[in-house]
């Protein structure tokens, strides 16, 4: 099998592989994905918020509902007629006057609380949104670098690609598809020498001596660790 071919076609693809390397490591990228999980995070977090508000205001239209209810009881005995009750009425009815307003108190630090925690809600989704639009702001001014930057490294791109397409036809077609399969799969470089007739020439990983004995046979082995193909010198 020819390996020089694939040497070569792998020595013009390096040169995609640095231009596709800058585009990845570019800043603006970093940043655009750090923003880009903000904006996430943030957008869980008022949906979170927005569920707890809807369950408190629940929580406190049901206790108006036990406020009104125990508020219309109190009325009630306020309006009874005190003069014509017995000493054991008017106990009866002093004691369930006393559990109803206490009843009273205790749903109305309830509402209190519950109010209190609505606001606190509100004040965290506004600091939510704002973290959430800042985040989709400052991604859109990332997004509009990266596209330049991509755009301005196109030329260079369908250059290689040209020169790579030249390639092809002098590589053994299994071996391409092979070789484009890896590099799809971020590998690179895909073929590398083997060394001190042992061992992978990128991971330094020592190859079994079955699979060394057939690069003579095949041209080249997969190595076992890193998946890259290794060849003889």
């Amino acid at each position: 099998m020819n390996i020089e071919s694939l040497l070569k076609y792998q020595k013009v693809d390096e040169e995609l592989f640095k231009v596709e390397q800058k585009l990845a490591n570019s800043p603006y990228k970093k940043k655009a994905n750090e923003l880009a999980s903000i904006a996430k995070k943030a957008q869980i977090k008022s949906t979170e918020l927005e569920a707890e508000a809807e369950k408190l205001i629940s929580e406190i239209e049901d206790l108006k509902n036990k406020f009104r209810t125990n508020k219309a009881k109190a009325d009630e005995m306020t309006a009874k007629d005190i003069e014509k009750m017995s000493i054991e009425e008017l106990d009866s009815l002093n004691a369930l006057k006393s559990k109803i307003l206490s009843n009273l108190n205790v749903l109305e630090k309830m509402l209190q609380k519950s109010a209190e925690s609505i606001n606190h809600i509100l004040a965290e989704f506004n600091k939510t949104k704002k973290l959430y639009d800042e985040a989709r702001t400052q991604y859109a001014v990332c997004k509009k670098k990266i596209d330049e930057d991509t755009k301005a490294l196109e030329p260079e791109k369908e250059k290689i690609k040209k020169q790579l397409a030249s390639l092809e036809g002098e590589v053994d077609s299994t071996l391409l598809a092979e070789y484009k399969k890896k590099r799809n799969d971020n590998i690179f470089p895909v073929i590398v020498p083997l060394e001190n007739d042992n061992f992978c020439g990128r991971c330094r990983m020592e190859l079994p001596k079955v699979a060394i004995s057939r690069i003579k046979e095949k041209g080249v082995i997969t190595c076992e660790h890193c998946k890259r193909f290794v060849y003889k010198k």
